[in-house]
């Protein structure tokens, strides 16, 4: 049976769709059984995932609980190492603290100490300068100051100086040093004008009445130079000067600084002005010229001591002459007896060698 070619080709493509579709079916089913490996892949990756962040959370955790616990131990060492450091600090600022108090406290007993030494001194100044305006008391002040230089100088000694000395016209001097010849009984007086020299520099006062009072202190000044003179030198008595005594440095600085004439004047009146270091000069000179005199005196006693000490000298110088001598002499027989050892000895050492021939006697040593 012939088949024609339609149905043919119509069979072919049944077959072809058969084929297709068998293949669309094996594709499918293996299309399905990769999609379902790749979810049971997905499902296995899933849940190794899962338990791998589980694991990660777990290890996170372990670490982070140890992190915190190491740094609780950390924290809780360092809070106890800073807690020593602050008492150890807070123990140390309270010494430095009671150690500073009680400086203080012992500085304020030493201020108050000062305070009352100041005010001791305070008084005493006060007290002083109550002296020095009184006229008698500043008398016996410039006294016991003109005493204590005169001691320290030349000790407690009637022959050097005399104290309230009167005079043979009955006027008594403070002292007079009893000056070598031809210088002569020198007085001393230590008062001195002291009331208006403290109105000159009394800040209380207007200038008119600073500028009064100078020219007063000027005048005392003058007035007590002629007293002196006229007081206390007296030809044959005494010295051809007296010594005007300023106890205060301040008050004869103030005369040599600003008044000229009142020196120039004193120095007509032979009333020389002095205060304790000039005087020191003075006496210093005085006691030189006595100890000028002093060796004068004796030169005649020094010149026989002199005499004995040239005849000792001689007599020491001939004995040393004679010492030498000896000595010369002693030493010459050293030498010859020095000689004859040598040839003694050399004669042995011949002998010694059995040098016979040419033997020489010894010559025998003999005394000079």
């Amino acid at each position: 049976m012939q088949i024609d070619n339609q149905t043919l080709l119509l069979i072919i493509g049944l077959l072809f769709l058969s084929v297709i579709l068998i293949v669309a079916l094996i594709v499918s089913n293996s299309r399905n059984r990769m999609l379902q490996a790749v979810s049971d892949q997905m499902h296995d990756l899933h849940l190794d995932m899962t338990r791998e962040m589980n694991d990660f959370q777990m290890d996170i955790t372990n670490v982070i609980k140890s992190d915190i616990s190491n740094y609780n131990e950390y924290t809780a060492v360092r809070m106890a190492s800073m807690e020593n450091q602050v008492n150890e600090s807070l123990r140390n600022s309270m010494e430095k603290t009671n150690q500073a108090f009680t400086d203080v406290m012992v500085k304020m007993a030493a201020l108050h100490e000062t305070q009352q030494s100041l005010n001791s001194l305070s008084e005493e100044i006060t007290s002083l300068q109550n002296v020095l305006v009184d006229k008698k008391s500043r008398g016996i002040f410039g006294e016991v100051e003109l005493y204590s230089i005169l001691e320290n100088s030349f000790g407690v000694n009637d022959e050097r100086y005399l104290k309230q000395h009167k005079l043979s016209n009955g006027n008594i001097v403070d002292a007079a040093i009893v000056g070598p010849e031809p210088i002569g009984l020198i007085p001393i007086d230590s008062k001195f004008p002291l009331e208006n020299y403290n109105r000159m520099y009394n800040q209380n006062l207007t200038k008119q009445q600073q500028e009064s009072a100078r020219k007063q202190f000027k005048s005392d000044c003058v007035k007590h130079i002629k007293d002196i003179a006229t007081k206390y030198l007296n030809t044959g008595e005494t010295s051809e000067f007296a010594y005007m005594f300023v106890p205060a440095e301040a008050v004869f600085a103030e005369i040599y600084g600003r008044y000229p004439d009142v020196i120039d004047y004193s120095y007509r009146c032979k009333v020389f002005i002095v205060s304790p270091t000039t005087l020191m000069a003075y006496i210093t000179a005085i006691k030189a010229i006595y100890l000028g005199q002093s060796k004068n005196e004796k030169v005649v006693q020094m010149q026989q001591e002199l005499q004995k000490l040239s005849n000792e000298f001689e007599r020491f110088t001939a004995r040393w002459s004679s010492i030498t001598k000896d000595f010369e002499k002693t030493s010459e027989d050293i030498q010859s007896i020095d000689t004859t050892a040598k040839k003694i000895v050399n004669q042995f050492r011949k002998i010694d060698n059995v040098e016979l021939d040419g033997l020489t006697e010894v010559v025998e040593y003999e005394e000079h």
